[in-house]
């Protein structure tokens, strides 16, 4: 009889641990959905264009020429693979970005940020050849004395109790800025519209920027 009480003692102690773990689980959730709440939510984006040859990634491609944007929050990376038979020229003096009703001159890497945009030379990609760069549009570059910032195309982080509303994921399907770059391509000048928007967004605790 001892031995049996015991064990139903043992089972009892055991139960209540799991019963205590769980709680204290649900404590810990609670706790951090709070926090989040608070303190809001950073956002990751994947992007596709408008006239993307794809659905899921934002890829132009025509003539021999291919195009591959992956748009980082303040700057736009690109990269331009040259297949045809003859050089592949961005005029970046007659390139722009637009959001909403702003347009924005832009410039590239390489580029100083005090530089004048209406100067920058063009980048010539040659047959065969590829370029890999970003695109920052002047509109969101700050200058405060000795200080620079550059604030994002697109929001990484939403505000206060705004998971109430989530407004950031609504963003998915919505066009967020479009790109006009004049190219040169078989000798034949055009300014080319690539409009982004998300088709996925990843929501965490932290930032996903890159350092």
């Amino acid at each position: 009889m001892f031995i049996a009480s015991y064990r139903k003692v043992i089972r009892l102690v055991l139960l209540l641990c799991v019963a205590i773990s769980a709680i204290v689980q649900q404590g810990c959730i609670t706790s951090q959905k709070m926090m989040d709440a608070v303190h809001g939510q950073y956002y990751q984006y994947k992007f596709s264009m408008r006239e993307s040859n794809s659905r899921k990634k934002a890829v132009w491609q025509k003539d021999g020429v291919q195009i591959i944007f992956s748009p980082d929050y303040n700057r736009i990376n690109f990269s331009v693979i040259n297949h045809s038979e003859r050089p592949v020229e961005i005029i970046w003096t007659k390139s722009a970005m637009v959001q909403q009703s702003d347009s924005s001159a832009i410039i590239h890497g390489g580029i100083s940020l005090s530089s004048n945009p209406r100067i920058q030379p063009s980048s010539v990609i040659a047959k065969g050849k590829n370029l890999q760069d970003f695109i920052l549009p002047l509109l969101l570059i700050n200058v405060n004395g000795q200080k620079l910032s550059i604030r994002d195309i697109y929001p990484e982080k939403d505000d206060e109790l705004s998971v109430k509303n989530d407004w950031i994921m609504h963003l998915i399907g919505q066009d967020l800025f479009k790109l006009y770059l004049t190219i040169k391509i078989n000798d034949q000048e055009g300014k080319l519209p690539f409009t982004f928007y998300p088709i996925e967004i990843m929501r965490g605790a932290h930032s996903f920027k890159k350092q």
